[in-house]
């Protein structure tokens, strides 16, 4: 993003909170991601206003009125006081979870960008204690631990049967590339990719995977990993075996179905994931299911480096605003890009 229209970001050009504000959507105005205007930006001015007016006559550690402050003085005492007692809210009555997490996320959008142009050394949203800030909207917010996704990977089946091999190859293209549950479930057996035949002997081999869907940023081909490869080809030999499938369109099936149900894959990934925690003695993640692997994943993709650009296309999402229900849960490094990138709610 170009800043040459914006104001001098020098520190000593710190500019008033209406000020920051307006220099705030002006940056999103020009974000080519995803701009923000100022129609669509009224609910955040009202919030940022509300907090302004939160600082001329805050409270104190102890619940003192004290003078006023600048917002470039607020500390975490008076972010956690201000979105624990919104003024908005009617007399007795608890501000909602969800309200709480609105306002945090105006704030720490605004103060991130200020510093990111160096009028703040710290932001006093993050100052927060984890256990203090309001929780996320999204409950499929959460990823497992590292040591929990070597583990699963470890438990995925060797695949000495049937059902075996159509697991293992189900599981490692969830692990591997993050697939959307029913990205997974509907794949059908021309979405493979395989390589141009080489030689006398005309062998191929499968090199990627073909992603369909609704929407066009759906679309798109994947390369795999040669183990990702024969995990899928173990899978087809041991399909090529089975009667009922022989010429029907879909890669994956059950016993009971031509497709891959929906809870056939819950019930997949739920137990694979409960076994392996308890074989490395592990906690059993609070939340199971294909969606928590395909969240970690996407983690894992940013955490290493990957472009936004990059993850957002890898993923299928619409863009990067797919992301911002995992922000808390990056690294800084890619907390960080998703701050200059993402749409604030």
């Amino acid at each position: 993003m170009s800043t040459s229209a914006l104001p001098d970001s020098s520190p000593t050009a710190r500019p008033s909170a209406e000020g920051l504000f307006d220099h705030w959507l002006q940056a999103r105005g020009s974000d080519p991601w995803s701009p923000l205007t100022a129609q669509a930006a009224k609910p955040y001015r009202f919030i940022w206003g509300a907090w302004s007016k939160f600082l001329l006559a805050h409270l104190d550690a102890q619940g003192q009125n004290v003078a006023a402050l600048a917002w470039n003085e607020a500390s975490a005492v008076q972010v956690l006081h201000f979105i624990n007692h919104i003024p908005q809210t009617a007399k007795g009555r608890k501000v909602s979870d969800i309200t709480r997490r609105r306002y945090w996320r105006v704030l720490d959008r605004i103060y991130d960008h200020a510093l990111l142009m160096g009028w703040i050394e710290i932001n006093p949203v993050h100052a927060v204690a984890a256990a203090e800030r309001p929780p996320s909207e999204d409950p499929k917010g959460a990823i497992l631990s590292d040591a929990m996704w070597q583990a699963g990977i470890a438990h995925i089946p060797p695949g000495a049967d049937l059902v075996g091999a159509r697991d293992r190859a189900v599981l490692m293209l969830l692990f591997e590339l993050g697939l959307a549950p029913e990205e997974l479930r509907m794949l059908r057996m021309d979405n493979l990719l395989y390589s141009t035949p080489q030689g006398d002997s005309g062998e191929t081999q499968i090199i990627g995977v073909h992603i369909e869907g609704l929407r066009d940023n759906q679309q798109r081909k994947l390369s795999i990993s040669t183990a990702l490869a024969r995990g899928l080809a173990h899978w087809l030999r041991a399909r090529a075996q089975y009667p009922a499938m022989q010429g029907e369109v879909s890669l994956f099936c059950s016993r009971k179905s031509r497709t891959l149900s929906n809870h056939t894959l819950l019930h997949l990934v739920t137990k694979t994931l409960s076994e392996a925690a308890q074989s490395a003695g592990l906690p059993t993640p609070a939340r199971l299911g294909p969606q928590i692997v395909r969240n970690t994943a996407i983690v894992r993709w940013l955490n290493a480096g990957m472009s936004l650009a990059d993850v957002v296309e890898r993923a299928g999402l619409k863009n990067v605003n797919g992301l911002l229900h995992l922000r808390d849960l990056v690294s800084d490094e890619a907390r960080a890009a998703l701050s200059q990138r993402a749409r604030s709610f």
